[in-house]
């Protein structure tokens, strides 16, 4: 799936990657390094730059991607990587002003037993 790269946040690669497996072989703590390393950029603010919930949204989107592209390097389930990057999209529509879907607030059914309806 395509990434936007206009919000300035770090983007997956379209093309597909190699899968390794989890246990035993080369590149396995190497994909674990690389996830540490970019959730500590997400989530280590620089002391001299002041925090916006902008800025918040900013790094979670990075943190969720962090887990999506360490998810896809280690050949976890694709539906996986694809929900993480659902809610990685959804959260970059809120930086657009957008309201996407998934993170519509519920409306509560209104129960017209408790209310005292007949």
């Amino acid at each position: 799936m395509p990434r936007d790269t206009k919000s300035g946040t770090a983007r997956r690669s379209p093309k597909p990657r190699k899968p390794a497996t989890i246990v035993g072989i080369p590149g396995t703590s190497k994909s674990k390094a690389e996830l540490f390393r970019r959730l500590r950029r997400a989530f280590e603010a620089p002391p001299d730059v002041s925090e916006t919930p902008e800025r918040t949204r900013e790094r979670y989107i990075d943190a969720i991607d962090s887990v999506a592209d360490y998810l896809e390097s280690i050949g976890a389930d694709a539906v996986w990587v694809e929900r993480f990057d659902e809610l990685s999209e959804a959260l970059e529509g809120l930086l657009e002003g957008g309201l996407p879907p998934i993170l519509q607030p519920a409306i509560p059914k209104f129960d017209h037993v408790r209310a005292g309806a007949p």
